[in-house]
């Protein structure tokens, strides 16, 4: 199969003329809800959809921070960017970014003090069309790729929503493979063609170039996905620790010193010089009577026969032995 051109798959942000009746009529920006800023800067077709209509989407996995201060933003400003959704065939809309945003916007509707907002609210939204995006995949790795490629440049990544894109990637690449695609071209902000090898390409390298992450941070990802326990992958997907914490822990940390870390960072900051101090803390095992005495066996059959001499020297050491060994059972009695 031949070459694909990315910047024409982008072709699906160039929104063709939106004919349809949506709430009545086509709406550009200009209806109070947009911010003179939008108005200004922002040339695309735009239709205002009510908010009961639009509903958030489940392969979203993208962290949602900062809601409070966005919501005041959205307030006092308006919405300084429309949403990205896709049509669905029950005349409902499903989010394609602007995940934060609406999550602010129900957060105004919500408040009582704000009576302007409610689920009638008009949103300004750019319908996107997945068709437009000429790849030879199914309509699920479409729709994950216009996820992973929408705000791209604005957002602002977690570990964990590194680690999603970086998975959705990794399911589009070798869809990509399954379908004969050899090679994406792409254009940069300049304007230079840049050429995305798939076929006999590493998927680390491709997904170095896609992510913009450094080759070495991929690799980081890639060994905590397979070498962590569960728990502790969890614990980076929640974000309670980072990517360099779980990577450092499944270097040097047993199956259950990683489940102790991943638990423990539910309670507290864990940084990654912290990792170490989890390398002692083995999971315990019980000494029996019968376990010491059989230990002990022939020290005993030799002291009973009268038969241990010690010079000065090592009876010091005995001592000191001795004493080493009640310390060691006795802080567990």
């Amino acid at each position: 199969m031949g070459k694909f051109n990315v910047n024409s798959i982008r072709g699906y942000d160039k929104i063709k003329d939106i004919k349809e009746d949506v709430s009545g009529e086509e709406y550009k920006f200009g209806s109070g809800l947009l911010s003179d800023a939008s108005k200004d800067v922002v040339k695309m077709n735009i239709v205002n959809i009510e908010r009961e209509k639009i509903n958030k989407n489940p392969k979203n996995k993208y962290k949602i921070g900062e809601i409070d201060t966005l919501a005041e933003s959205i307030k006092i400003y308006g919405i300084v960017n429309p949403l990205n959704v896709r049509k669905n065939s029950d005349g409902t809309y499903t989010l394609l970014g602007g995940e934060r945003r609406i999550t602010a916007i129900d957060k105004l509707i919500d408040d009582p003090n704000v009576p302007d907002w409610n689920e009638y609210t008009l949103i300004p939204c750019v319908i996107k069309d997945l068709d437009k995006i000429k790849l030879p995949i199914s309509d699920e790795m479409k729709e994950k790729y216009a996820i992973v490629t929408t705000n791209k440049e604005a957002r602002k990544y977690t570990d964990s929503d590194r680690y999603y894109e970086m998975q959705a990637w990794k399911e589009i690449i070798e869809e990509l493979r399954s379908n004969g695609v050899e090679m994406l071209n792409d254009v940069d902000e300049d304007g230079e063609e840049n050429s995305i090898q798939i076929k006999g390409e590493k998927t680390m390298d491709i997904l170095s170039k896609v992510t913009g992450m450094s080759r070495g941070q991929v690799q980081r990802y890639d060994k905590v996905e397979k070498k962590a326990e569960p728990e502790l992958l969890n614990a980076m997907l929640d974000d309670n620790i980072s990517v360099g914490v779980a990577e450092k822990a499944t270097d040097v940390l047993s199956s259950e010193q990683q489940k102790k870390l991943a638990k423990d960072s539910r309670k507290k900051k864990i940084q990654p010089s912290d990792v170490e101090k989890y390398k002692d803390d083995d999971e315990k095992t019980e000494l029996t009577s019968i376990q010491f005495k059989n230990d002990i066996a022939n020290i005993s059959d030799a002291v009973k026969d009268g038969k241990a001499y010690l010079s000065e020297k090592e009876r010091k050491e005995y001592d000191k032995l001795i004493k080493k060994l009640e310390k060691l059972i006795l802080k567990e009695v």
